[in-house]
């Protein structure tokens, strides 16, 4: 079993009403264990009285290119009990106990020109991909970025930012389903044509991505560049006999604010 060590939360960041980032500081020592790829997750415990610990994937937004700490970004679900309870309770000063880096959702070659597909809190590793490409890369980046409505998108500033960095590599669309409707396979074809030898990369709601998957397929994509992360739920518990004690997160279940079950 992988070995799990306590990240203390340097900071909070609310990013919209529904999201906030979590800062994480990695101790000098553990540099090396935590160096991440863009696109990879951090697996986090959550204490949980019903089940001891409940293990939740929290894909990283930071880029590795920059240097700085660890960022996870999370979005509050109506019946996600790991995002409400996180979101919730965890205060700058806090820890978190977290397995290293994993997951392939990850470009091989940062020079290659990628067409990037988010949807809602799918951006996080998507965003990842993008600071790191346009920073260490040479390719072109185009992202279209499909949310509610314009209060719910994240990193909305960042990702002007990067636009304003980048003008001739990076463009970004955005899709506001209050005014286009869900995105669907007609209306994503056009650009997966006009895109077809680039890498291409989706995160997002299943439905959404299962468009994308399809409408990259019939484009002619191969296989080697058509990427999918999936969010699910783990079926183990990686972090072992861990107690809500042992997570890190535990302060707050000490100061009478007991963890619901879910």
């Amino acid at each position: 079993m992988e070995q799990s060590y306590e990240l203390t939360v340097r900071e909070v960041v609310p990013e919209t009403a529904e999201a906030s980032s979590v800062v994480l500081e990695v101790p000098d020592d553990l540099a090396d264990v935590f160096a991440y790829r863009p696109g990879q997750f951090l697996t986090i415990a959550v204490p949980s009285e019903r089940d001891g610990v409940a293990a939740r994937c929290y894909s990283l937004s930071s880029s590795p290119a920059d240097g700085g700490p660890l960022v996870i970004t999370i979005k509050r679900t109506a019946e996600g009990y790991a995002s409400n309870w996180l979101l919730d309770h965890l205060r700058a000063g806090d820890t978190l106990r977290v397995l290293p880096p994993g997951g392939i959702f990850v470009p091989r070659d940062l020079d290659a020109d990628l067409l990037l597909f988010a949807g809602g809190s799918g951006i996080t590793p998507v965003l990842s991909i993008a600071r790191t490409a346009l920073a260490q890369g040479s390719g072109r980046v185009v992202l279209l970025y499909a949310n509610r409505d314009e209060s719910s998108v994240i990193f909305a500033d960042a990702l002007d930012e990067l636009a304003r960095a980048h003008p001739d590599r990076f463009r970004v669309l955005h899709w506001l389903e209050s005014l286009q409707g869900v995105p669907d396979a007609g209306q994503l074809r056009a650009l997966a044509a006009d895109h077809a030898s680039y890498d291409a990369f989706a995160c997002g709601p299943a439905p959404f991505t299962k468009v994308v998957m399809t409408v990259l397929k019939e484009a002619g994509f191969p296989r080697e560049r058509r990427h999918q992360e999936k969010f699910v739920s783990l079926g183990g518990n990686p972090f072992g006999d861990l107690s809500p004690a042992d997570t890190g997160a535990a302060a707050a279940l000490g100061q009478g604010q007991g963890a619901a079950s879910a």
